[in-house]
């Protein structure tokens, strides 16, 4: 019949398995910001034991299992390198520790966030990441002002104050330290176009593992150094349920194993996204990806979302998507590869070729995630 032979057609198998794929990422997006909150938020915990006392040292040590993992799927031959790079000392630290620290920064700041506001708060002030992106893209000349980008970071920051406003359990330390994460985030994405994409010759990074390969061992340094400062561990950790005897040190490693894992393969599933579908349907994905996780949160921390909350969430959105439609009509402009993603596939090096990476760096999150994608670094 008509309607079988177009369930098996190549159109109706792609556009299945691309939301088998959204599916995927949102389920793991979602899991690992559930997992974080219930293990850092003050009033939550795992097993009855309170808040994770460290949040630093447990991003730390995942980015040091999140390297060993992305080594293991070298070793087995999952997957192939894409490529060898040789890079210099120079190269290395004008490219790869600018880009990990602040990385690291934006991603533990982001859960130590956690342990003070609530999830849904959290990611309505992570959407917030284009006006700081855009702030970054002016300082660097990347961006020249005009006033649609102006109107996109006042609609933006008009939904920010909104949201702030109608905030029932407002923590000045939690909003400073998800609104400095977002900060970063900026200039991280700017890092990675200046850096990675801006500069044309320069010694290619290679596929998303091997940039998570390049980038884990700097973000695990400077996060358990920032740990030792912050943390105090020699204090915490011993009083602490979660190292009191050496079942509870095993479980804990276990914990922090499975955050890692997750992580890992919420990396690995939105470059695939990122690979498959179009740019516009990646953005738009992500946008509506912010939506379904503050419904999350409502469902299942019981976070207070009033009418104010839901009307500077609206503005937000709005913001966001003129954004997103702003960056995909320049990348339309400067590479019509693009519109011809939407129909067909496209090899890996069409991918790394591509502008689009810059939209949404791995070990990314989206705005969205803890553990937020590093595909877009590997530009």
């Amino acid at each position: 019949t008509a309607s079988t032979q177009w369930a098996l057609s190549p159109l109706s198998l792609t556009i299945g398995k691309n939301l088998l794929l959204i599916l995927t990422w949102y389920i793991l997006s979602t899991v690992l910001s559930i997992f974080n909150k219930i293990l850092l938020g003050k009033e939550h915990g795992l097993m009855g034991q309170g808040a994770f006392p460290a949040p630093l040292f447990m991003s730390g040590v995942q980015f040091g299992m999140q390297f060993l993992l992305a080594k293991l799927v070298f070793f087995l031959g999952i997957v192939q390198r894409t490529s060898k790079p040789v890079m210099t000392w120079v190269e290395h630290f004008r490219t790869v520790v600018p880009t990990g620290v602040t990385t690291a920064l934006d991603i533990g700041l982001s859960n130590m966030s956690l342990v003070y506001i609530t999830m849904s708060f959290y990611t309505m002030c992570k959407s917030t990441v284009p006006v700081f992106l855009l702030l970054f893209a002016f300082i660097w000349r990347i961006e020249k002002p005009s006033w649609e980008l102006a109107g996109v970071v006042g609609v933006i920051s008009s939904g920010l104050l909104l949201l702030v406003e109608g905030e029932a359990d407002f923590h000045v330390l939690g909003f400073s330290l998800v609104m400095t994460a977002s900060c970063l985030s900026g200039v991280r994405f700017t890092l990675t176009q200046v850096f990675l994409h801006g500069h044309h010759g320069t010694v290619a990074l290679g596929g998303p593992l091997e940039v998570l390969e390049l980038l884990t061992p700097i973000m695990s340094a400077t996060m358990l150094l920032l740990s030792l400062a912050w943390e105090q561990l020699w204090v915490v950790l011993p009083v602490s349920p979660y190292f009191a005897s050496l079942n509870s040190m095993a479980i804990t490693c276990l914990i922090i194993l499975a955050g890692a894992h997750l992580a890992f393969f919420m990396v690995w599933t939105e470059y695939q996204v990122i690979k498959e579908t179009s740019a516009l349907t990646f953005m738009i994905a992500g946008t509506c990806k912010e939506v379904v996780t503050v419904v999350v949160a409502v469902i299942v921390f019981g976070d207070r979302f009033g009418p104010i909350n839901g009307l500077g969430l609206g503005v937000v959105i709005l913001g966001v998507l003129l954004f997103n439609w702003h960056k995909y009509r320049r990348m339309i402009t400067e590479n019509p590869l693009g519109t011809a993603r939407k129909h067909r596939q496209v090899k890996d090096e069409d991918v790394e070729a591509s502008p689009q990476v810059e939209l949404e760096p791995l070990v990314i999150t989206a705005s969205s995630n803890l553990i937020p994608g590093a595909a877009g670094l590997s530009n």
